[in-house]
């Protein structure tokens, strides 16, 4: 249920969705395993034992603050999970997440780190640490994290550091290892692969490929990417270029009427006038 809320709460944003659940996933927890005692009247209580286990349930209050929309009631709770347990990785994982939905990146990216030094085996932080970095401009910083997250075979959202990963080398200018690292994004999870769909739909547009890059904006915007309004944007910005006049109208009304706020939107109308 927590999951599925805050998903709910970030889908207005794909890119970011595409490593906050991610990271919650990695840093979710499924209990403590703790001895129970009983209050006054009787009643079974469970009461954790270890500063582990103290530490747990404060990131999972964490957790709850930042679903909330409280990265600072997050970060309160996070500062006494980290005097109780200052070597558990997912305590700076949580507070990275926590400054990012702050928007201060720098200290997100430092705390990540720490969780990354700490547990430097674990696909979730390396994804999200990979991420950041991405974002950061550090590219070549991003891609050891990012090639090791995606080449683990045991973790279920590898399609999301592979994504990650074609966007790094898309941005180097590496088409073709971006292409293979977007196709090995789908291959891993083709329904959710949206970001990856969206860029192949980029690099057809580079290498002239036009009717390919209609079919990869097209299915960057179905089933489980149908919330992705860049994606939209771009597909009816393909039916203009391909003299598909009445496909575009159709999908720019689409945008005004789905994604009203959208950036996406706005260009959407100002196209929108332009059209015979």
């Amino acid at each position: 249920m927590f999951l599925t809320r805050l998903a709910s709460l970030i889908r207005s944003s794909l890119p970011l969705s595409l490593f906050v659940v991610t990271s919650m996933l990695g840093i979710s927890l499924s209990g403590c395993s703790s001895s129970p005692s009983r209050s006054a009247d009787g009643t079974e209580v469970v009461e954790p034992k270890s500063p582990r286990e103290r530490a747990q349930l404060l990131i999972e209050a964490a957790n709850g603050s930042l679903l909330e929309n409280d990265p600072i009631g997050s970060l309160q709770f996070l500062e006494r999970a980290e005097k109780l347990d200052p070597k558990y990785a997912p305590i700076y994982h949580a507070k990275a997440l926590a400054f990012s939905v702050r928007k201060d990146f720098p200290a997100a990216l430092t705390e990540m780190k720490k969780a990354v030094d700490l547990d430097p085996e674990n696909p979730f932080a390396l994804n999200t640490y990979g991420k950041f970095l991405l974002d950061a401009g550090r590219l070549d910083e991003a891609e050891a994290p990012l090639s090791k997250a995606g080449a683990n075979p045991v973790f279920r959202e590898a399609y999301k550091a592979n994504s990650n990963l074609g966007i790094l080398y898309y941005r180097k200018s590496d088409f073709d290892r971006s292409e293979k690292s977007f196709q090995k994004a789908i291959n891993d999870d083709a329904a959710n692969s949206c970001i990856a769909y969206y860029y192949l739909g980029h690099i057809a547009v580079r290498r002239n490929q036009l009717p390919d890059a209609e079919k990869f904006y097209e299915r960057a915007t179905q089933k489980q990417c149908a919330a992705f309004a860049d994606a939209h944007l771009a597909l009816g910005m393909m039916y203009e270029r391909r003299k598909k006049t009445e496909e575009a109208r159709k999908k720019y009304l689409e945008l005004k009427q789905n994604f009203p706020d959208s950036k996406a939107s706005e260009s959407a109308m100002e196209r929108l006038k332009h059209l015979p």
